[in-house]
């Protein structure tokens, strides 16, 4: 009886994460971004970031319906090229797009990879991203999405924000 109480409470407390997750993340207003289209922008949260000075969060970062993992780099992470990103995913022919972006939403590296599986399995990916380091420490955010197959629009995105450290 005991076990069966905690389990519902564990459920009950999930799904109470999941929804202010999702809310939050459905508060932000939209943003310019230079290679997106305008619905796309629309159904995107906006690419600047704010962090707050403090140790980065050991979770990792979904997108909003749970087909892209960023594991690495850690949301706030101090980071400098070469960056390691790298996750799990399930989408369409394994294809993911990424890229990093400053606060501005310019992006100083981007590219494609693939997974090791395509949906409906989920793969594996990992990228050796490299840029050229900043003058200064400065917020920015990498990227993991898919596009659309069908118009080339943002379907699936995790943004996760990382200071952007000059070496």
């Amino acid at each position: 009886m005991r076990r069966a109480l905690l389990l519902i409470a564990f459920i009950l407390l999930f799904i109470v994460l999941v929804n202010v997750f999702l809310l939050s993340s459905r508060s932000q207003a939209p943003g310019p971004s230079p290679t997106l289209t305008s619905s796309a922008v629309a159904r995107t949260a906006s690419p600047t970031v704010s962090v707050t000075p403090g140790a980065p969060s050991p979770t990792a970062l979904v997108s909003a319906r749970g087909f892209i993992v960023v594991r690495r780099p850690l949301a706030n992470s101090r980071v400098s090229s070469p960056l390691t990103i790298s996750g799990d995913a399930s989408v369409f022919e394994a294809n993911l797009n990424w890229r990093i972006v400053d606060t501005t939403g310019r992006p100083l590296a981007e590219g494609i990879t693939t997974a090791s599986a395509g949906a409906p399995e989920r793969g594996t990916f990992t990228i050796a991203a490299t840029y050229a380091d900043p003058l200064v420490d400065t917020l920015g955010s990498v990227e993991v999405f898919e596009r659309s197959p069908r118009d080339g629009s943002i379907d699936e995105i995790v943004r996760v924000p990382v200071v952007l450290v000059h070496r």
